[in-house]
């Protein structure tokens, strides 16, 4: 895996982590190439080339995570958010999952949940 297949797919990896994930299966979080670009401060065809290989290697794989509405069941009915298009991008597959990256960058994130949880402070690298 090149440097740049690492960063894209950490940068998916993170995103998956993060609270950018949602709880609609199958895919929890969908990143598009535009915001892999933005994210890495890259430019399109650069993060284009580096999905393309992980596709082809099958760690990732091209997906849509609709976005419904939510509604507060509360005392009294009410729409929160309206329904909205869905998001399409690249989403990481159970080849990818299974991968040492994968495994590597949730070690990281499960020790710094332990460490923040236990009210240590947790270097976030800047």
């Amino acid at each position: 895996m090149t440097s740049d297949e690492k960063a894209v797919f950490q940068c998916i990896g993170s995103c998956e982590l993060s609270t950018y994930t949602t709880a609609y299966p199958p895919q929890r979080c969908v990143v598009s190439t535009r915001n892999i670009a933005s994210l890495l401060l890259w430019t399109k065809y650069r993060a284009r080339k580096a999905v393309k290989s992980l596709v082809a290697m099958g760690l990732i794989e091209y997906a849509s995570c609709g976005n419904p509405a939510v509604e507060s069941f509360g005392e009294y009915r009410e729409l929160v958010y309206e329904p909205a298009p869905p998001t399409n991008g690249y989403a990481i597959t159970g080849k990818g999952f299974k991968s040492e990256e994968w495994k590597g960058l949730y070690d990281a994130w499960k020790r710094s949940m332990e460490e923040w949880a236990n009210g240590k402070e947790v270097d976030d690298g800047t």
